[in-house]
């Protein structure tokens, strides 16, 4: 089967599902299934096995540092967009293959993230995705950074946390039924597909735009090396690392299994939610936040949730074998910035559907404009933020931050 019939059938899936009435209700009823016919067991050893991946990985591309995050913002270093653009190429390279070897497979996963964001409207994914960014520029961290931090030791990492876990609280008490209450048209621009828009097949858009991408990567690490971002604060040794394009590539090739094993997308933000979700175990706060409740049982919420302990156990190994744990809390972000920073990269993901992750590697490599737009927000909105900061204050290095 084509790749165009492949668009066309996604659009055919869509007019068709009608499994809930709502994005909670959606993953209530994927939560009850086992992927792809594997073992509970072999799913679990599976996913922990990436989210150590994903956190070594992270850990090594030093793109958990808040100086590294804030600096990206006015464009002062170049690791995280490296590591991001490598991500995304292999992501893009990844569903190549998995289109080749199982296109039901890949038509699935698709279809499953085309449908967890029909609620989400445009104006919601600029303003998620603008939320994201100011968040990474406060707390100097993205939504699965706020793991890996943790993993290193860095003491505020864990305010991170508790901001995140606030943000997502109050997304699901007071935002979520009203913001998803109406669906999306499948007219609208934010459903469609760059492949659909062009005319030009899925697998040849992402092969060509995953080597540009993977292209513009090495680029970049050609007239600007890593080892020249190195991060070193007055007094403390500089923190060594491994090139942030070959880790983007590895983080990104991720996306393969996770397609393969799970049938499912690779994301990280959703492992807050589920978190968090275990207060609905308790009759009392079910009642309260009963919106939340998709999220507490099942096999794939429990997945989430282990890939971002995974995300931590990697971490800390890269740091404890770098003899440097804990992580001097100069790489890390105040205490203020810290949780409200946290607090804001819940909300936004919660509010734009994915964080840099979820909606930046893997819709982007689904090619979904509406995944775009939040990306576009998300790097937007900390730009203007870092900028605007800095401006007033003349605070350049974020030192009060």
């Amino acid at each position: 089967m084509a790749d165009d019939q492949i668009i066309n059938r996604n659009r055919r899936d869509m007019s068709t599902n009608d499994e809930s009435n709502s994005i909670e209700k959606s993953g209530k009823t994927k939560n009850t299934k086992s992927s792809d016919g594997l073992t509970d067991l072999v799913q679990i050893v599976s996913v922990s096995g990436l989210g150590i991946a994903f956190g070594f990985l992270m850990n090594k591309a030093n793109v958990y540092l808040a100086p590294v995050i804030r600096d990206q913002m006015l464009f002062q270093h170049f690791t995280m967009i490296k590591m991001f653009l490598g991500a995304v190429g292999a992501s893009m390279l990844s569903s190549c293959i998995v289109i080749v070897v199982s296109e039901s497979t890949y038509r699935t996963v698709c279809n499953s993230f085309i449908h967890r964001n029909n609620r989400i409207h445009g104006s919601h994914l600029l303003m998620g995705g603008a939320l994201i960014g100011v968040g990474m520029v406060l707390a100097g961290s993205c939504p699965g950074t706020v793991f890996v931090q943790m993993g290193s030791g860095l003491q505020n990492s864990f305010l991170t946390c508790l901001g995140a876990i606030c943000g997502v609280l109050f997304y699901y008490g007071f935002l979520s039924a009203r913001l998803t209450k109406d669906e999306v048209p499948k007219s609208s621009i934010v459903l469609q597909q760059l492949p659909e828009l062009i005319g030009v097949k899925r697998s040849y858009l992402n092969l060509i735009f995953g080597s540009i991408f993977i292209g513009t990567a090495f680029t970049l690490e050609h007239f600007i090396p890593y080892k020249n971002d190195f991060i070193t604060p007055k007094g403390l040794p500089s923190i060594l690392g491994w090139s942030p394009v070959l880790c983007g590539i590895g983080i990104g090739s991720l996306q393969l299994f996770f397609m393969m094993l799970f049938k499912k997308s690779l994301g990280i933000s959703t492992g807050f939610t589920v978190l968090v979700a275990q207060l609905c175990r308790v009759k009392s706060l079910k009642k309260l936040i009963p919106s939340l409740e998709p999220f507490t049982y099942g096999v794939q919420n429990s997945l989430a949730l282990l890939f971002a302990f995974g995300a931590i156990g990697g971490s800390f190994v890269s740091t404890v074998s770098a003899n440097q744990f804990p992580l001097n809390e100069q790489y890390g972000a105040g205490v203020l910035s810290s949780f409200f920073g946290g607090f804001l990269l819940t909300l936004g993901a919660r509010c734009a559907g994915g964080c840099t992750s979820g909606q930046g590697i893997s819709g982007v490599t689904h090619l979904l404009v509406g995944s775009l737009i939040a990306t576009a927000g998300m790097f937007g909105g900390g730009m203007l933020f870092a900028a605007g900061y800095g401006l007033i204050t003349k605070d350049w290095l974020f030192r009060a931050l």
